[in-house]
C-alpha cells in the first residue's frame, strides 16, 4: 500500500515519516500528562473502594466519543484532525471555531503543566520551598529543551515521545506488580469515601480520559493514517483504562486513608511499597510525564497553527514549512513565545477554565461530523454508526450537565474573538492574495 502524498504548505511539505509507534507514542502522551499522579486520591476521596470500578466503567462510557473520532481518523490523511473533520461536514467558519478553541485551551494546558512540572522537578531536587527566581529558571530550562526537541523532524520527535512513554509507564507497571499482593490480601474490606459523590467521581475520572485527539492533528505527517491512528487512538485508549483503574485500586488497598489530605497519592503509594525511594521515583516518574505532554501538545499547537492557516483565518507566516527540515519553525517558535509568557505571567488561569468546555465542544464537532461525512460515503446511513454517534452524544450532554458555567461564558468570549480574528484575517488576504500576511 502506497502512502498518501505529503502535506504541502507554504515554502515546503511536511513529510510523512511517522508509523504506527509514534503515533501510539503520542497518543500515550496526550491522554498521560499530570492528571494520574493526583487521580486515585480524588476519586477515591468522592468513591471510596467503589473508585477503581468507577474509573474503569467511566473509561467504557468515553469509548463512543474515541469510536468517533477513530471512524473519522480512518478518512482522512490531512493535517488538523477535528479541523479537516468540521471543515469537511460543516465549512471553514465552523472549522476554525473547533481548531481556535483546540488551541486555546492546550496553549494554557501546556503553560500550567510547565509550572507544575517545575513544583515537581524542585520537590524531587529537595527545594520544595525554592524562591521564585528558581522556579522560573526551572520553567524557562523546560521550555528551552522542549523548544529544542520540536525543532526536530516529526518522526525524531515521536522516537523521543517514544523514549519518555516507556519511562513514565516503567515506573506505574512496577507500582502495580508490587500493589498485588496487598490488592489480594485486601479482599473484600470496606474502603469509605472522604466525602461521597458518585458524580463527583465520574466527572474526575472523565477528565482524566481527555487528551487522546490530540495525535490527531499529525495525521498529515503519519505514514499510513487512515490504517495507524485509529488503531492507535482506540488501543491505547483502552490499555490506558485499564492502568488507570488498576493504579486506583493498587492506592485503595495500599495507602488510602478516608481521614487524610493525599496530595501525590502516587508518591504515597511508592513509599509504602518501595520507601522512600519510591517516592522519589514518583517524583521523577511525574516530571518526566509532564515533560511529555507538554512535548507533545507543542507539537500538536504548531500544526494547528498549520491547519489553521490553511483555512484563510491566520496569517500566511504561520504556514510556512522549512523546505530543509519539514518543520514549520515559524509556528514553532511562535508556540514558544506564548507559552514562555503565559508561563511566566500566570496568564495561562485566565485561559485555564476554557479547558473542559472547549474539549466537549470540540468532541461535539466530531460527532455531529461523523454522520455527515459517512451519509456521503453511504446515503442510506448505518446503524452502528448512528448507535455510536447517539451514545457519544449522551456522554458529552452528561459532562457539560455537570461542568461549570462560567466555562462556558469564558467559551462565548472567545469564540467571538476567533470570529473576529478569522473576519479579519480572512478579508485581508482576500484583498491582497499573494501578501504575506
Amino acid at each position: 500500500m502506497t502512502s498518501p502524498p505529503p502535506t504541502t504548505f507554504t515554502n515546503g511539505k511536511l513529510i510523512r515519516s511517522v508509523g504506527l509507534w509514534g503515533l501510539i507514542a503520542m497518543v500515550l502522551n496526550g491522554l498521560i500528562g499530570a492528571g494520574i499522579f493526583g487521580l486515585p486520591a480524588s476519586v477515591t476521596n468522592s468513591a471510596g473502594g467503589w473508585a477503581p470500578v468507577i474509573v474503569l466503567l467511566v473509561g467504557l462510557a468515553m469509548l463512543p466519543i474515541v469510536l468517533v473520532v477513530a471512524r473519522l481518523a480512518r478518512l482522512f490523511d490531512g493535517t488538523g484532525g477535528p479541523i479537516q473533520y468540521v471543515e469537511a461536514a460543516f465549512g471553514t467558519t465552523a472549522a476554525f471555531q473547533i481548531g481556535w478553541m483546540q488551541l486555546l485551551s492546550t496553549t494554557a494546558s501546556a503553560a500550567a503543566n510547565v509550572n507544575l512540572l517545575a513544583d515537581y522537578a524542585l520537590r524531587g531536587w529537595g527545594m520544595p520551598e525554592s524562591s521564585l527566581q528558581a522556579h522560573m529558571a526551572v520553567v524557562l530550562g523546560a521550555l528551552l529543551l522542549i523548544f529544542i526537541v520540536n525543532l526536530n523532524r516529526t518522526n525524531g520527535v515521536a522516537r523521543i515521545l517514544g523514549v519518555l512513554s516507556v519511562m513514565k509507564l516503567a515506573p506505574l507497571a512496577l507500582l502495580i506488580v508490587l500493589a498485588i499482593p496487598l490488592v489480594v490480601s485486601d479482599g473484600a474490606s470496606v474502603h469509605p469515601a472522604s466525602t461521597w459523590s458518585l458524580s463527583r467521581a465520574a466527572l474526575l475520572s472523565a477528565y482524566a480520559f481527555t487528551g487522546f485527539e490530540g495525535a490527531l492533528t499529525l495525521a498529515g505527517e503519519a505514514r499510513n493514517p487512515k490504517r495507524d491512528m485509529p488503531r492507535a487512538v482506540v488501543g491505547v485508549f483502552l490499555a490506558v483504562s485499564l492502568l488507570y483503574a488498576l493504579l486506583v485500586w493498587g492506592y485503595v488497598a495500599t495507602a488510602y486513608s478516608p481521614s487524610a489530605t493525599d496530595t501525590a497519592p502516587l508518591s504515597t503509594m511508592a513509599m509504602v511499597l518501595i520507601g522512600s525511594a519510591g517516592a522519589v521515583l514518583m517524583l521523577a516518574t511525574a516530571t518526566l510525564s509532564i515533560f511529555g505532554n507538554i512535548t507533545n501538545n507543542m507539537l500538536f499547537l504548531s500544526r494547528r497553527l498549520l491547519a489553521l492557516e490553511a483555512l484563510g483565518g491566520l496569517p500566511r507566516w504561520f504556514g510556512q514549512v522549512s523546505p530543509k527540515d519539514a518543520v514549520p519553525r515559524n509556528a514553532v517558535i511562535f508556540i514558544m513565545v506564548v507559552l514562555v509568557g503565559l508561563s511566566l505571567s500566570g496568564g495561562f488561569a485566565a485561559l485555564a477554565v476554557l479547558s473542559v468546555a472547549s474539549r466537549l465542544i470540540v468532541y461535539l464537532g466530531c460527532i455531529a461530523a461523523l454522520p455527515v461525512i459517512e451519509r456521503r460515503h453511504d446515503p442510506s446511513g448505518s446503524v452502528r454508526t448512528g448507535l455510536i454517534v447517539v451514545a457519544a452524544a449522551s456522554v458529552c450532554l452528561a459532562l457539560i450537565a455537570g461542568s461549570e458555567a462560567k466555562s462556558w461564558i469564558s467559551l462565548g468570549v472567545a469564540a467571538i474573538i476567533g470570529i473576529a480574528v478569522y473576519s479579519v484575517t480572512r478579508a485581508v488576504r482576500s484583498r491582497d492574495p499573494i501578501a504575506a500576511i
